[in-house]
């Protein structure tokens, strides 16, 4: 079980930042995501493996003024 941006998440052997970014339909063109307060870098989503128990934070930018 992973908790994502405060809820619980049923967590799979292998699960990267893009399949679980893909998994809750987070299709925002600009996102941050931070595991366990690191923030990893988009160009490592496909590699990054998130690790059981992890807790995730995923953020989409918008701009404003």
């Amino acid at each position: 079980m992973i908790e994502v941006n405060g809820r619980s998440v049923d967590w799979e052997e292998g699960m990267t930042v893009e399949k679980l970014l893909e998994q809750m339909n987070y299709t925002f063109p600009k996102i941050v995501v931070r595991v366990n307060g690191i923030v990893i870098e988009k160009k490592y989503w496909s590699d990054y493996q998130i690790p059981n128990k992890s807790a995730v934070e995923a953020h989409h930018l918008i701009a404003g003024g």
